[in-house]
This record gives structure tokens, sequence and C-alpha cells, in this order.
């Protein structure tokens, strides 16, 4: 089985209260439990990873069925809209 797992890190900004990129990264890692991931982040407002993390559908790693799951610190990391998170989850289940 060569499926990999995803981990998605969003920060905004440099925010006080935020966590950072790497302390995310740690966390997922701890909830896989080890295996291979690859790390996909986003600082600031640009969000250029969250455009590929969406885009799964149209990776070559995804149609291939590299992608096992994709893992986030909290939900609010990959969408604050129900709806855009919906959609993401129809596409993922694709």
């Amino acid at each position: 089985n060569n499926r990999i797992d995803a981990i998605y890190c969003k920060t905004i900004g440099d925010k006080k209260d935020s966590i950072s990129i790497e302390s995310q990264i740690e966390f997922c890692k701890y909830e896989l439990k080890g295996g291979n991931c690859k790390e996909y982040t986003d600082k600031g407002l640009q969000r250029q990873e969250h455009k590929t993390v969406r885009s799964f559908k149209n990776c070559a790693g995804h149609q291939a069925g590299l992608i096992a799951k994709v893992v986030v610190y909290k939900a609010d990391r990959i969408s604050r809209s129900i709806l855009d998170f919906a959609n993401m989850m129809e596409l993922f289940r694709a």
C-alpha cells in the first residue's frame, strides 16, 4: 500500500493567539501515529496550498489513489464555511 496521508495547516498573519504551522504539523503527525505524509501549509492570506488541497480531484496523486486522508489541526483550518466544507468532503469522497 503506497497511499499517504496529507496534512493541511494554516495560519492567518501573525496573530498572537494563533497556533504555529510547526505546532499544527506536530499535532497532526502525532494523530497519524507515523507513516508517510505530505504537508500542505498556508501562511498569511495567500492560501495557495488551500487551493491545492481543494483540488485533490485534479491532483495526479489523488487520481492515482495515493492520498489516503487529509488531516487538519482543527476543521476551521481547512474551511470556515459549512457549504465549502461539505463540498470538499464530497470531493474527497470521489
